[in-house]
């Protein structure tokens, strides 16, 4: 055989060979694939030469001596135990030996199978830790948080005896839910892993206090309709009481809890009712002395409602309005200095007056007084 062909054969036979070898490799490293590198550590466990789903099996098996480990949430006076199976107790496991397959991958055909088949050791170490669900952990401090919280009270006007009393505001209280969060995740890790402290697993996120929006009232007016009395009250105390005028039966003043959102130095009188009982009436009254509404008016935050003035002395005591609340003029200018806009004003109906003393010498007739009203007061127009 001439020396050129026999150099072509070699090299013929020699890729041959060559081919045929990457073949085999290749279908030695495919039969192998689901087994991870000789010297592969993933979470202290040799893991070398093992499938990857037994791997992950082995490490797995740890969940549950540590699930059922409680971690206890203490809220002020409330408190809630949760254990690590509650709180999505998981591993990584999958996650991390996959990452050892795709690093494998990396290097190169020719790299595994020399590892392979020589069992000679990669340097290869993977962690693996256990974790907890964060919305297990948000959905278990929820449920704290509802147990914890307390609506704060406001202080409140409380006229149940017929008189004005305070009632004091309460605080409330509210779970830091975003603090308790935190907390309870990264205990409960630290826990699952080994890293928790040596006595019982237990966290104390704060609990905030919620202060109430009414703490008082600088000023309170209370009216009985049946005595015809506005008792004006400052700070919670009795500071002064006025004889008044309230509506009729067929326009009486209404009941309930109001406020003043209004008050009018020397008020223009505005018509009410223009196609009712005020049609014979003008539109409207400037201010002046015929002004049906004094000097002073504060509009309540009831239709057409106002504690005004009035210089028809003679109505004061008795049920005469349109459903206001009239004062002489000197009482409503020094009501009107003493509160602010938004005090409130609470109208009940009250006990009726009490009866007239009995005649000190019945033998003697009483003659009866009749009250006569100012012959130059206006005309009873206004609204109340």
């Amino acid at each position: 055989m001439r020396p050129l062909r026999l150099a072509r054969f070699t090299a013929g036979g020699l890729l041959a060979l060559s081919g045929g070898a990457a073949v085999a490799a290749s279908w030695y490293d495919g039969a192998h694939r689901e087994r991870l590198l000789p010297g592969v550590v993933v979470g202290r466990v040799e893991a070398g030469g093992h499938r990857a789903a037994d791997v992950v099996r082995t490490l797995d098996h740890r969940l549950p001596a540590v699930a059922a480990t409680p971690v206890r949430i203490v809220a002020g006076s409330e408190e809630a135990r949760v254990t690590l199976a509650e709180l999505g107790l998981r591993s990584n496991a999958a996650e991390i030996v996959a990452r050892a397959r795709a690093d494998a991958d990396e290097m190169g055909l020719a790299r595994r199978v020399w590892h392979r088949l020589l069992a000679k050791p990669v340097d290869l170490r993977y962690d693996v830790r256990l974790a907890v669900e964060r919305s297990a952990v948000e959905r278990e401090v929820a449920r704290l948080a509802e147990v914890v919280a307390v609506a704060p009270v406001d202080a409140r006007i409380d006229t149940s005896s017929g008189m004005v009393s305070i009632l004091a505001p309460e605080p409330g209280r509210a779970l830091d839910t975003a603090t308790a969060v935190e907390q309870v995740h990264d205990l409960a890790v630290r826990v699952a892993n080994g890293d928790g402290p040596a006595g019982p697993a237990e966290v104390r996120p704060p609990v905030t206090a919620l202060e109430p929006a009414v703490t008082g009232f600088a000023d309170v007016i209370l009216v009985r309709t049946a005595e015809n009395k506005l008792y004006h009250y400052e700070n919670g105390a009795l500071a002064r009481t006025y004889r008044v005028a309230t509506g009729t039966a067929r326009y009486p003043t209404p009941k309930g809890t109001f406020s003043v959102v209004l008050k009018r130095r020397n008020p223009t009188w505005v018509n009410p009712d223009p196609g009712g009982w005020g049609r014979s009436l003008p539109a409207r009254i400037g201010p002046g002395p015929g002004n049906p509404l004094g000097t002073r008016a504060m509009n309540l935050d009831s239709p057409g409602i106002r504690i005004h003035g009035t210089s028809n002395v003679a109505s004061l005591g008795t049920a005469a309005s349109h459903g206001c609340i009239r004062m002489a003029l000197a009482d409503v200018e020094e009501l009107f200095e003493k509160v602010e806009q938004g005090t409130p004003v609470t109208i009940i109906q009250g006990p009726p007056p009490p009866p007239e003393p009995a005649p000190a010498n019945p033998a003697v007739p009483q003659t009866p007084v009749t009250a006569i009203g100012d012959p130059d007061a206006p005309v009873d127009l206004e609204a109340g």
